[in-house]
């Protein structure tokens, strides 16, 4: 089996699938969240690649983790779930005087590594103004485009939700000049305004077919971004990419269990506590805002379901009827949900919320896998290309076809049956004269 596709209980076909698609995405509105799945083409890290990383070039923390019970020998490694362990153990050390150099080590260690993994390639951040030209980023530019491109006349803005720190979504945004509004406003002080969320950009001199699209894209970064930073006043701040590379090469570089200054929420089971910061709230409630509209789709890409606090927003928000949700899972073969489908590797064990998602069998969740068929490449390509023509102009061309044809049809009809309806009552013997035969004979 090359491609896989299930919607409820019912397993679509290639072309049945794009073309639920297409739909979708031209509902009244859209939005993807993207996890850190989405991001390994362009030189991203998943969890499972940051471990890695953690083993190869930090042994001597982990052996410490291992050594402290921290993790256990073969245990296979959760960065989620060592970060959080490691916070607890320094606030306790913090409060009974222990010494906490090589604890606060190894967490420096794992923060290090999940900030490497938001750096994504290089030349991006040498070369901002070429992002357009860079490969490993066509994806997201073409993500962007399609989604951008499908709005129809007076629809809202697509949004984009992420997990991710990495400016992959803003280099692809600014290289088709789109507007990306992620909350922050100003040009020298771009401090964290709310606001910002309700508003947009339009095109006051289009007429028209001019009105198609949008010039905007709606950007919610729901773990934070490498590039927000705390001010001094202690308000949020989002610096340009120039100014973030040489905090956070410094910050890699350095063998100082300091706090990274970016204000990010590393992963850990206390991301949920975390979010209820002002910030990180109001990015939160704006995705609950977004499920709770009529006629929302929500594209998941790349996203493992291992995040608590926003599986439950998901599931909650399926009491929505009118909300659309489309799942891309590239190892759905190896959960074990689907009996018909036969796994291609070694099984996984699903997360709870995922697998009871599932087994609903939901009409309103489509899955897509697996393998290839569920990675961001595969969302980018089965995103169709925007209309030459625009929904509603197209509905009002053939409205004025259709009464075009109808008002020729009844002046073609009108003299003909005028004039046989006269030539019939003058030739019938005994007719009654015609209205205007009387009026003659009178005068």
């Amino acid at each position: 089996m090359t491609f896989f596709a299930i919607r409820g209980s019912r397993q679509l076909t290639s072309e049945e699938f794009l073309a639920h698609l297409a739909l979708a995405i031209r509902l009244e509105n859209v939005g993807v969240l993207l996890g850190a799945g989405a991001s390994k083409g362009v030189g991203g890290m998943v969890m499972s690649d940051v471990w890695m990383l953690l083993e190869s070039e930090y042994a001597d923390q982990i052996q410490f983790l291992r050594d402290n019970q921290f993790l256990a020998d073969g245990e296979l490694g959760n960065v989620e779930l060592l970060l959080d362990r490691l916070e607890i153990a320094c606030l306790d050390g913090e409060r009974t005087g222990t010494d906490l150099t090589k604890l606060k080590a190894a967490r420096h260690a794992l923060r290090k590594v999940v900030l490497r993994a938001a750096i994504l390639d290089e030349k991006l951040w040498s070369e901002p103004d070429q992002a357009i030209l860079n490969p490993k980023l066509s994806a997201h530019i073409r993500l962007v485009s399609r989604l951008a491109g499908n709005r129809q006349p007076g629809q809202a803005a697509p949004w984009a939700f992420t997990t991710n720190y990495d400016l992959a979504l803003e280099w692809s945004a600014e290289a088709l000049g789109l507007h990306c509004v992620n909350g922050f406003s100003g040009t020298h002080d771009r401090a964290f305004r709310p606001s910002s969320f309700d508003l947009g950009l339009r095109n006051v001199q289009a007429r028209g077919e001019a009105r198609f699209g949008t010039y905007n894209l709606y950007l919610g970064k729901l773990h934070g971004s490498i590039s927000w930073t705390a001010s001094k006043s202690g308000s949020v701040c989002e610096l340009p990419s120039t100014s973030v590379k040489p905090l956070v090469d410094q910050f890699i570089a350095s063998d100082q269990p300091d706090n990274w200054p970016g204000f990010m929420i590393f992963p850990g089971a206390s991301k949920f506590v975390q979010t209820t910061a002002f910030v990180y709230g109001e990015v939160i409630r704006r995705f609950t805002e977004f499920l709770s509209r009529p006629n929302a789709c929500l594209i998941v890409n790349g996203y493992g379901f291992t995040d608590d606090h926003i599986n439950r927003l998901i599931v909650s928000a399926l009491q929505n009827p009118t909300l659309q949700l489309i799942i891309y899972l590239p190892e759905i073969d190896r959960l074990g949900i689907y009996d018909t489908l036969a796994a291609t590797g070694e099984a996984i064990k699903p997360n709870e919320q995922l697998k009871r998602l599932l087994l609903a069998q939901l009409p309103q969740v489509t899955v897509r896998g697996f393998g290839a068929g569920g990675f961001f490449d595969a969302l980018a390509n089965d995103l169709p290309e925007p209309a030459m023509l625009d929904e509603v102009s197209e509905r009002a061309r053939q409205l004025e076809t259709l009464l075009r044809q109808a008002t020729n049809i009844q002046v073609s009809k009108r003299p003909v049956v005028a004039e046989d309806t006269d030539q019939i009552a003058r030739a019938a013997p005994g007719a009654a004269p015609a209205p205007g035969d009387v009026t003659e004979d009178r005068l």
